[in-house]
């Protein structure tokens, strides 16, 4: 078991993970180049991130220690766990620029002190990385791998508002790793961690291209289930909900992202995607698939553009509010949101746009409210971006609303008018005046 951790990258997964790992009693050294980020930390320990049991861990009588440099934070480490941002260029491809940069110091370290690490990469990076960049550029400084240094790699599979549950509860631990001594101590710490952990330990290139798999084959589901749901849009006697239900129920298939909803979404996998169609064609290998899904995921974003223009053109709504506009709860992250897009779509159409959502503190063009409530008031029809177990309480308001509700949330709502798929459309919408309310029928062939 270590005794001494350092985690170095302080952000959306580096510091819940950093509380995450106080949980085994180590010592946590910490370090992030972002002095504001720090100071924030350790005033308000994460409040921003707001991660569902991250209080728990920070209350654990096992405080993380700060340092201000790298050559500290890491002086009486075994085990270094790197958690930075593996940005995308343009190519699709990731970029290992931070990642070089701080195993430039940590290989400083090494040959000053004269003592090996085991250095844990746990960010995403591209199919042949470990073996054909980062090996060698330690290498470069004069170093031997599996000797004065010990590289695993061993990302973790999270999602941003529900970290913390991902982090103690892991469907397996991927683990790639070229060092039998490194894959034995990972392992008798991880045994020590968890109850029964399933851990899978692989070559570098293998763990770095199973990253990448597992998200794109969420990215198929998603743009399956909104396939299957584009082809019940135009039943009234079909339920896409109950179809996929119904699909998800076979054993080789599972009930997990089998839902109607909106397009894939955030900072992880629209990029993997792209991510693993660079890595194909780097090795030229053919991949339609990568595409495919892509293409159903874009004819899914302007699906809900022909809506929106349909409730412009034919019905002149003024003012659209949305419920949530980041990509999903429990999270400011709002990259590569739908809901985004569709806001800037609104307001070429100059549809007046209003928005709330809790968790979220960036400014946006549209106008925030500090309430449903005050939604409802300035809004026409409200959309709702993401499913909410906080939203539950505030949509039940005695106001007549259109609600907008890709993911069957509101299906009870006693006091609003929800509409699931785009062909519930056709039953009626609310046009609001100063004096009166007119209903009107929609057409069933909208979207």
């Amino acid at each position: 078991m270590f005794r001494n951790i350092s985690v170095i990258g302080l952000g959306k997964l580096g510091y819940p993970m950093a509380q995450f790992l106080s949980s085994s009693g180590a010592k946590i050294s910490c370090y992030d180049k972002d002095e504001k980020l720090v100071d924030d930390l350790k005033k308000n320990h994460g409040e921003h991130l707001h991660e569902i049991g991250l209080n728990n861990l920070v209350n654990n009588n096992n405080d993380l220690i700060y340092h201000n440099n790298i050559r500290s934070c890491i002086s009486e480490a075994e085990i270094i766990y790197i958690t930075v941002p593996t940005p995308s260029k343009l190519d699709g491809s990731f970029s290992n620029e931070v990642i070089i940069e701080i195993l430039d110091e940590v290989a400083d370290v090494i040959i000053k002190n004269k003592k090996s690490y085991i250095i844990n990469i746990n960010s995403t990076v591209q199919p042949g990385s470990t073996e054909n960049e980062i090996i060698p550029f330690l290498e470069s400084k004069g170093l031997k791998t599996n000797d004065d240094f010990y590289l695993i790699y061993n990302p973790y599979f999270v999602a941003l508002g529900s970290v913390i549950r991902n982090l103690e509860e892991p469907d397996y631990l991927l683990v790639g790793s070229s060092s039998i001594y490194a894959a034995k101590k990972i392992t008798k710490f991880y045994n020590s961690l968890y109850k029964n952990p399933k851990i899978r330990l692989l070559k570098f290139k293998e763990a770095e291209l199973t990253k990448l798999l597992v998200n794109t084959y969420l990215t198929t589901k998603i743009s399956y289930s909104n396939f299957v749901k584009n082809i019940c849009k135009n039943f009234d006697d079909i339920s896409d909900l109950r179809v996929l239900e119904s699909v998800g129920l076979d054993a080789r298939i599972g009930t997990k992202f089998m839902l109607p909803g909106g397009p894939y979404s955030g900072p992880c996998l629209p990029r993997d995607n792209l991510s693993l169609k660079k890595f194909c064609s780097d090795n030229n290998i053919q991949n339609s698939f990568s595409d495919e899904v892509q293409k159903i995921n874009n004819e899914t974003i302007e699906s809900l553009y022909k809506v929106i223009s349909t409730l412009k053109n034919q019905y002149g709504i003024k003012s659209f509010g949305f419920l949530g506009l980041g990509y999903k709860s429990n999270t400011q992250c709002f990259e590569e949101s739908y809901s985004i897009k569709m806001m800037k779509f609104l307001e070429s159409l100059k549809i007046k746009v209003y928005y709330y959502d809790p968790y979220l503190t960036e400014k946006f063009s549209a106008t925030k409210v500090n309430s449903f409530e005050e939604l409802c008031l300035n809004s026409e029809i409200i959309f709702l971006s993401y499913i909410d177990q906080h939203f539950n309480p505030i949509v039940q308001v005695k106001h007549e609303k259109n609600i907008w509700d890709l993911w069957y949330h509101f299906s009870d709502s006693k006091f609003n008018r929800v509409f699931h798929k785009v062909s519930d459309f056709k039953k009626f919408v609310t046009k609001i005046s100063n004096k009166n309310q007119k209903i009107i029928q929609f057409n069933k062939k909208i979207g």
